[in-house]
Order: structure tokens, then sequence, then C-alpha cells
């Protein structure tokens, strides 16, 4: 899959690209009734977008399997809405996406089973607009109650995380951490202390919490010295390590001198010194793939490098999980 470029996009993922994050997001924000039917065991991630291309620019997404009490399987959809307003279609794009899971799922099953597994689809807001959409398409339709009660109710969960006060929006650390910094994304001035609070949420040492950095500079409404005043409130022991070398400057650093040289050359070499200054010297095998990449995929290369967990995943299409 190709690494996604939009911050949100790259956020949601990275937020929920670990199973016990996705745990702590779905144990809190799944009405109860729903959590108690989940077994006690991580959902699975799966691969595979389900957005339409028109709507990439402002929707992310992510499935999981979960396992139920009763032994069955069930798919949990998550949609992350990163438009400043609520879009009005939403309940017919995700009875589109959920139409679209279906049918992969019959598509992998031996034959056509008798029956479907349930999907549990979860919308997660982080606009400045209130949520006002109907959360079921029921409540949608122009229709008198007779045909109404006649049809199906195909509801939705959405969370907008705007109105939901900061502490309450995951007991987990790192997840709380993730969805505030959405939360926040859109808000002018930040207070520092805001971004002070989630990065000090953000497990030490992680790739989330470089994640987590890259996203705020890159995405908020502040200053690289406000930044960096943000993380030494928040970490002041692992300042130094934090800014010395942040993402940002790294992406700076390779796309200025891919233009300045103007040619693909440029950009492999970028692509190189990045991986370098993470991970040391690069082996010849791998630096020569790199020099061999066409010049319509080092754009992708550039923005992997600053996130794989190891020099050879750049050429994966896929970041740590």
């Amino acid at each position: 899959m190709t690494a996604p470029n939009d911050p949100h996009d790259k956020l949601f993922r990275a937020l929920l690209a670990d199973p016990e994050r996705a745990r702590g997001l779905l144990s809190d924000h799944l009405p109860s009734a729903i959590v108690a039917e989940l077994a006690d065991e991580a959902p699975e991630p799966l691969d595979g977008s389900f957005i339409d291309d028109s709507f990439k620019g402002s929707q992310s997404d992510r499935l999981f399997r979960v396992a139920l009490q009763d032994g069955r399987d069930a798919y949990v959809y998550t949609l992350l809405e990163h438009k400043s307003r609520p879009d009005p279609r939403t309940p017919i794009q995700l009875l589109t996406y959920m139409a679209r899971i279906w049918e992969r799922h019959l598509e992998e099953a031996a034959g056509t089973p008798g029956t479907l597994p349930a999907i549990i689809p979860v919308v997660v807001y982080h606009g400045r607009a209130p949520w006002t959409v109907p959360t079921a398409l029921i409540d949608w339709l122009d229709a008198p109650d007779a045909v109404r009660d006649h049809l199906r109710d195909f509801r939705y969960i959405v969370r907008d995380l705007g109105p939901m006060d900061d502490g309450t929006l995951a007991r987990d650390r790192a997840v709380r951490a993730g969805l505030m910094a959405l939360k926040h994304a859109f808000d002018r001035g930040v207070p520092l202390r805001v971004v002070a609070a989630l990065l000090r949420d953000t497990p030490d040492g992680t790739l989330f919490e470089q994640q987590v950095l890259e996203y705020v500079g890159t995405v908020y409404d502040m200053t690289r010295d406000d930044l960096g005043r943000a993380v030494q409130q928040a970490k002041p022991e692992r300042w130094e390590e934090l800014m010395g070398t942040p993402a940002e400057e790294w992406r700076q650093e390779g796309r200025a001198q891919g233009k300045a040289e103007g040619k693909a050359e440029g950009k492999a070499e970028s692509v190189l010194r990045i991986l370098q200054r993470r991970f040391g010297p690069v082996e010849s095998d791998l630096a020569s793939r790199i020099r061999q990449t066409g010049p319509e995929n080092l754009d992708a290369l550039l923005d992997r490098a600053l996130t794989v967990d190891r020099p050879e995943a750049v050429l994966e299409g896929r970041t740590t999980h």
C-alpha cells in the first residue's frame, strides 16, 4: 500500500497501526453493550481502503476483524472525517463502503455463505463545526412513517472529538495523545500547555512519538520555536533528541535538495541521506535499488523514509506497525 501523504490520514493510520491502541480506542468509544460482546482479544487490522478516490483528501479508514464472545467474527470499520465541517453524504458513503467490505468478504469466502458478518461502523470526526448529520439513513429519508417503518435502520456510531474533554478522549495515554492531536488540528492558537500535554502522553523513544510530533509540526498553526517550547515543557530531558533533527527538518532538507538539483537523482540521494541519519550507513544493494526508483515514486519514498522502522521497508510500501 502506498504510504499516505495527507497528515490527518498518516496520524490516523499510525494511531490504529498498533492493535493494542486500536483495542483501547474501540473499548472507549464503542457503546458498552457492544464492548460487552467482544472477546478479550486485540482487533486484527486488515489491509485495504474502501474510500472513493474523490474522497481520499477528506476521509481515511481502517478495517478491523474482531472476535465476539460467542465465537463469531465481526468487522469494525473506522472512518476518519477530516473536513472542517461534517459531510451530509456520510450515511450514504458508509453504506457504500460497508457493501464493498461485504463484497470482499464474499470473494474471500469459500462459496457463498448463508450469513454475513456484522459490520460496526464508527466515524471519528475532528472538524470545527459540530456533527449534525443523521446517524441513521432512515432519519434522512423523506417518506411517510408507514413507509419508513418498513425500512431497516443502518445506524452508525459517531465520535465528535470537539465537544469532548481532552482527559476523557481515552484511558490509554498513547490513544489519548493521538486523538488530542486530531481534535485540536483545526484550532487557532492552540495553547502550548495543550500541545505539551498530548506530547507528554506519547511513549518515549517510539515511532508513534515521532509521528505525533511530525503531525503537530506539519498541521498546527504554530512556529517551530513554539513547538520547541512545548517539547521543553513536556519532555525536557528529550528536547535535544526530538528537536535537534526533527522529521520536518529532514523533509524540508530532502525536498530542498531535490528541487535545487532538479533531478530524480537528487531526491534519491535525499532518501539515502535520511536513512543514513536514522539508521547509519545504507547497504550498497539497497542504495542501488533506491537510485533506480522511477521519478514518479520518489516523493513517496521521501515521505516513507521518515517513518519506517528499518531501511529496507522504504521500498516495501508500508510503515511499521
